[in-house]
């Protein structure tokens, strides 16, 4: 009886661990929803970079982190081959592509990006985006690759989708 008991754990133990590649997409998201300190650390690095003043740097980084704590995201599909496993999510963030645009129309050109951050904070309407995202078997652990500068974009909500 001791075998069996303790093969059934060894089973499940042994299952559990090379099957979840999916919380390694789910940490990953959570990180965002979470205001991760790695996540702010390279919202500010990448606000370093750019010539706003220090009033739209800020409020950048708060229309930012609104869009991180409200990300919504589901679990849709897990395909596992060998050492490898592809996590399809849908997602759903502000379109902050929509405020932009409708900013845009308003002062007529793009040196208004004050106005465009406070529409961009007002944003209520929302959009879905259905993501792969690749994770590897490496060391014993599931490693999920960096994705790419689209998925990136349609996290962060703004992916311009009208350009497509």
């Amino acid at each position: 009886m001791k075998k069996i008991v303790l093969f059934f754990l060894l089973l499940v133990f042994c299952g559990c661990t090379k099957t979840d590649a999916r919380f390694e997409v789910e940490s990953y998201l959570n990180k965002f929803k979470n205001h991760d300190e790695e996540v702010i650390a390279s919202l500010d690095e990448l606000l370093v970079n750019t010539d706003l003043d220090s009033e739209d740097k800020e409020l950048y980084k708060l229309v930012m982190k609104r869009q991180y704590t409200d990300l919504k995201y589901q679990i849709k599909e897990e395909r596992y081959n060998g050492d490898e496993a592809y996590i399809t999510v849908l997602i759903e963030v502000y379109d902050y592509v929509k405020s932009k645009n409708d900013a845009l129309m308003e002062i007529g050109n793009r040196d208004e990006i004050n106005l465009v951050l406070k529409k961009m904070d007002e944003e209520d309407k929302r959009v879905e985006y259905t993501l792969d995202f690749k994770v590897n078997y490496q060391d014993d652990k599931w490693v999920l690759e960096k994705p790419d500068k689209v998925v990136l974009e349609k996290i962060h909500g703004i992916y311009d989708y009208e350009g497509d």
